[in-house]
């Protein structure tokens, strides 16, 4: 039988995830499921609705994900929605009573602008953000932390649950991701490669640029086609990387969407700091980044 998952990160996203997964898998004791974003522990119609984003559906599947880890490893996964689904801590608990629980969260109002910009890059989001400011739309509606986290805590045993800061990881990426080993239970002096970080954020400068490397289309299968003879998969997927990167822009988010933001998350703020014993009252202050 395969193992299962001994830890689960739930979220959220936008907060260093994509990074944090490759420095777990370079720890010799973490086995890493495959898929980031299984879906798998979300109630039936959601994990539905996500087929497309390639959802696990049955508990086979899940469990297949796993058949290659090693005996005596520390198996975990990353889905970071599983935070933004309150039925999501009961379908985990039944599953895995003892798996450990990490959640890694940014300041609401970062992480909601960082998401847009996320989607205006791939193509998904037309709107000026002043347009997307509402408890309705996801950007907005995923930073209410406190709420989506009580769940889990009332779940779980609090000795199983822990969450960090992405402030702590910009901060001390060393401290933080040695605080995530020890919590896990593996090696906490391994210390992994962490000079590479993924998915630095932006809007395209030029979209057709943006198009012809990341959609599929004549330009990049031809490019594809005869660069296979002289540079591997690997390589060139880094060539592709570093061309879009290069097409991409850092934006700012306005200091009224900012205030905007600050008042509409101020309250869940509050509590949050009360959950976590942590203050955050700089999250709602003015930044001078975007």
């Amino acid at each position: 039988m395969a193992k299962l998952p001994n830890f689960i990160i739930i979220g959220a996203g936008k907060a260093g995830t994509s990074s944090l997964r490759g420095y777990l898998r370079q720890h010799p004791e973490i086995y890493l499921c495959p898929t980031k974003e299984t879906f798998y522990f979300l109630n039936q119609q959601v994990r539905i609705n996500h087929r497309s984003w390639g959802a696990v559906q049955t508990f086979e599947a899940y469990s297949a994900l796993f058949e290659a880890a090693p005996p005596n490893s520390i198996v975990g996964e990353i889905s970071t929605i599983y935070y933004a689904h309150a039925d999501s801590a009961a379908l985990i608990h039944e599953a895995l009573p003892d798996v450990k629980i990490l959640a890694i969260l940014r300041n609401p109002i970062d992480r909601a602008f960082s998401s847009y910009q996320m989607h205006v890059n791939n193509g998904r989001e037309k709107r000026a953000f002043k347009d997307v400011i509402n408890l309705d739309i996801k950007y907005v509606k995923r930073g209410f932390y406190s709420a989506q986290l009580k769940p889990y805590f009332n779940t779980f045993d609090s000795s199983q649950i822990k969450v960090f800061l992405y402030d702590d990881y910009c901060q001390d990426s060393a401290s933080f991701i040695e605080s995530i080993f020890e919590f896990i239970g593996v090696d906490s002096q391994f210390v992994p490669d962490t000079s590479k970080r993924a998915r630095v954020g932006g809007v395209p400068k030029r979209r057709w640029v943006r198009n012809l490397l990341a959609e599929k289309n004549w330009f990049r299968t031809t490019a594809a086609t005869a660069l296979k003879t002289v540079m591997p998969l690997e390589a060139r997927q880094s060539l592709r990387s570093q061309l879009l990167q290069k097409n991409t822009a850092r934006i700012r988010l306005d200091a009224d969407s900012r205030q905007q933001l600050a008042e509409i998350y101020r309250e869940d703020i509050a509590e949050l700091q009360t959950l976590l014993g942590r203050d955050l009252s700089h999250w709602l202050k003015p930044s001078k980044t975007g």
